[in-house]
């Protein structure tokens, strides 16, 4: 009987090349890991004072509308900056009196329009951010 002996080479470890390849497609993942960490927290700075800014035009939208038409006066009001902790922030209201289509009169109609922006200079741009908010107050 004939018998028939294979010889199975095998290789244990690594090369040095495979090693370092390795390693350098290591270190290119946990830069770009990395590289993530900044811009989520940026992200997240710029939509809590999104936030902030929102709820501040809110207030104010609320304060105006719980008034009487004939209390609210015509005309621009702006606070800049805004009582702490709210310092960053600046806002501005603007009521005109608006015909049925919307378009700015110049005398009473009914129909006011409301609108309050809340501006803030962000760190994250060169320009200044703002929040718009515009309601319609009827006389009723």
């Amino acid at each position: 009987m004939n018998t028939l002996f294979l010889e199975i080479k095998s290789e244990k470890g690594f090369t040095i090349i495979e090693a370092m390849v390795s390693v350098f497609i290591l270190t290119l993942g946990i830069t770009a890991v990395l590289c993530l960490f900044p811009l989520s927290l940026q992200a997240r700075k710029f939509s809590e004072m999104k936030t902030v800014a929102t709820q501040l035009a809110q207030a104010e939208m609320e304060e105006v509308i719980s008034l009487s038409y004939d209390n609210i006066l015509i005309g621009t009001a702006t606070e800049s900056p805004l009582d702490p902790p709210f310092g960053a922030y600046s806002r501005q209201m603007i009521v005109d009196y608006v015909d049925s289509d919307l378009v700015i009169s110049a005398v009473d109609t009914g129909l006011k329009k409301i609108e309050v922006l809340v501006s803030w200079n962000s760190s994250l741009s060169i320009s200044d951010k703002n929040v718009r908010i515009i309601s319609l107050i009827a006389n009723r």
